[in-house]
């Protein structure tokens, strides 16, 4: 008996420092928005000695209220490895290596009458002796003032304004990172796991770009399952998302994308999400195929394979019980023999004494 007790002390010890493996950290984090409708990026391709000259729609969703906007052009960079950019709103702010501050032209002030839609012009104009490489500044609409100030976001909007200049560049992407990630969510901060309890729904992988160009790399991811069935993530980076100059940025791919039309203000749009993958519990491997390169450029590749692991809370306690299950009938199978052999001893000796 005290040999079965053993068995379940081992057991429950497993259950426990399973536990301790896949309880998520909790964390939490919040949004707000304005009444303002923007193009949240333009893109750019000029040559040197060359400009181009375009347009910034601004539309009021406010139907009630005029809204009377500044404009000014800021740099910025990033604030963590996703794709929230860090806006240099200080009026003293350094001047970055990759600005577009003083080549782009536009309006100080825009006046949008109430449910409106304005144009403004704008122009953008690289010299002559710029070399090849990425240039990126942001348009900040604010209903604040137009110089200095830390300008609330939620009274504001930003377009990300980028540049490409054709030419030879430096491109040099390496993988920090690669696999199974569980998004940031109420009670969960998120992050790269090998071990999860949580049905994983997205593959990331993290870059580091130490070029002197944007790069948003392209490629698939491949997973298969402990029985050799396979699964394609054909689009690594649905958004055209960006890795920044200097930047270390984490890409999500969804393992499987669901796709739903939206209706907003009078207009459909296409809205993605993450769907439940179907994925069952057991060892995975992910192999990541990716690609990156500035047109005129040599294309470059990045490969890498990992593991990980599903296990559910339900399937973890299916198999410590199935495996106690098994060592109680292996116990009793060896009790029930050795029972046999003492009775037969028993049964020689008693004839031997006869």
């Amino acid at each position: 008996m005290k040999s079965f007790k053993s068995v379940v002390i081992a057991g429950l010890s497993v259950l426990v420092f399973t536990a301790a493996i896949l309880l998520p950290v909790s964390s939490a984090s919040a949004q707000s928005s304005a009444a303002l409708s923007i193009v949240p990026k333009k893109n750019y391709v000029i040559e040197p000695g060359k400009s181009v000259d375009d347009k910034l729609t601004i539309r009021n969703l406010d139907r009630e209220r005029e809204l009377q906007m500044s404009l000014r052009v800021v740099d910025f960079t990033y604030s963590d490895d996703g794709g929230t950019p860090k806006l240099m709103l200080a009026a003293d702010a350094p001047q970055t290596a990759w600005s577009l501050k003083p080549y782009l032209k536009l309006p100080e002030f825009v006046t949008v009458k109430p449910g409106g839609t304005t144009t403004v012009d704008m122009k953008v104009s690289i010299p002559k002796n710029q070399g090849a490489g990425s240039l990126y500044s942001a348009i900040v609409y604010s209903t604040g003032a137009s110089e200095g100030g830390n300008v609330g976001l939620s009274a504001s909007g930003v377009t990300l304004a980028f540049v490409s200049i054709p030419g030879e560049v430096n491109e040099n992407l390496t993988l920090e990172k690669f696999g199974a990630y569980n998004a940031p969510s109420a009670g969960n901060k998120g992050g790269y796991v090998f071990v999860t309890a949580d049905k994983p729904k997205t593959i990331a992988y993290t870059l580091k770009n130490d070029g002197n160009v944007t790069e948003a790399p392209v490629g698939t991811i491949t997973l298969k399952n402990m029985f050799g069935q396979e699964q394609v993530i054909d689009n690594v980076n649905p958004n055209g998302s960006l890795a920044l100059i200097g930047q270390t940025r984490t890409f999500t791919a969804c393992i499987k994308l669901q796709t739903a039309d939206v209706d907003f203000e009078g207009s459909s749009t296409k809205s993605t999400a993450c769907a439940d993958p179907g994925l069952w519990p057991g060892l995975y491997t992910a192999t990541l195929d990716l690609y990156y390169g500035q047109n005129g450029n040599n294309t470059k590749e990045i490969n890498s394979t990992v593991n990980f692991w599903y296990l559910p809370w339900w399937f973890v306690i299916a198999v410590i019980v199935l495996l106690l299950a098994l060592a109680y009938g292996i116990w009793r199978l060896v009790e029930k023999i050795k029972g046999r052999q003492f009775s037969n001893q028993r049964k020689k000796l008693s004839r031997r004494r006869k």
